[in-house]
């Protein structure tokens, strides 16, 4: 009799289980000005679900213009497969946005189907392909000067390395598995948000000064969006050259950035909020 007693009694308890949704539990950094002079950090704890969550790679290509650049982006690759990978298994969607790549990916199933999601018409107010420059009536100026372009060494052959296009893909050392999508088009991004009920986007990848600002998919047009933005800071890196101010060392001036965005556009969290493991830091970072 007790056994028979204890079968409805496990049926429940497993049936309850599978029921419950998987959670993010989050610190949101954010920086919030206490007087004209003064920004104090300010620290919030927050549950997202992570069936309401979605990842955005932001351009973590397979080459970079900058030598310099695509070590730094072959160094944190394998730390942002782990974060990535343990998110997904929990549920996160994860977006790929390789940008200007999208000839290499025409034939995978992760780019048609990007694709094919039904069209969500974006707010009117909103240009949802075009690029998010820096905004003067919501924005300070960026606290580094990327005018030369951002790279902090010379190339191989002792020379400035020059700027051009060279990427032709995502870095390999990223999976992209079969529930993932591939994009560069706001448009699309917009469409898999809105389909699959997304609220929630935690924005990595390169670079912080640049694209992770100001691509149509990443933290400005987010912002805009009304959806709850995060950038993950230490799943990035900048184009900064030490050499134009405020002539402080690379990694310092992605710290600067960091606070920027933690000021004007979007909280930060780190990646041990995912895995549980210390935060990244680059081997160079002192």
């Amino acid at each position: 009799m007790k056994t028979i007693l204890l079968f409805p009694l496990l049926f429940a308890m497993l049936l309850s289980d599978a029921g419950e949704e998987e959670l993010l539990n989050l610190t949101l950094r954010s920086r919030v000005m206490s007087n004209q002079d003064s920004w104090n950090e300010k620290q919030e704890q927050v549950s997202w679900e992570a069936s309401s969550t979605a990842i955005i790679v932001t351009d973590m290509w397979n080459k970079h213009w900058c030598e310099s650049a695509s070590d730094r982006v072959a160094e944190l690759a394998p730390h942002m497969e782990e974060v990535i990978g343990e998110a997904r298994k929990r549920g996160v969607t994860i977006i790929h946005a390789p940008s200007g790549t999208m000839d290499f990916y025409k034939d995978f199933p992760q780019r048609k189907k990007a694709t094919q999601v039904p069209y969500h018409r974006a707010p009117a107010n909103i240009a949802i392909n075009d690029w998010c420059y820096l905004d003067p009536e919501r924005e300070g100026a960026l606290p580094i000067d990327d005018s030369d372009g951002g790279c902090d060494q010379p190339c191989a052959n002792g020379e400035p390395c020059e700027e051009k296009s060279v990427w032709t893909r995502q870095i390999d050392l990223l999976s992209i598995k079969e529930d993932d999508f591939i994009t560069d088009n706001g448009q699309e991004v917009f469409n898999i948000l809105s389909e699959q009920e997304i609220e929630n986007v935690i924005i990595m990848g390169v670079h912080i000064n640049m694209c992770v600002l100001g691509r149509p998919f990443a933290i400005r047009q987010m912002n805009q969006l009304g959806k709850n933005v995060v950038l993950m800071r230490d799943m990035t890196d900048a184009m900064y050259n030490p050499e134009m101010p405020p002539y402080v060392n690379h990694f310092k001036g992605v710290e600067l950035v960091v606070a920027h965005i933690e000021k004007y556009w979007a909280p930060t969290v780190l990646s041990s909020d995912i895995t549980g493991k210390p935060a990244f830091k680059f081997k160079d970072d002192k």
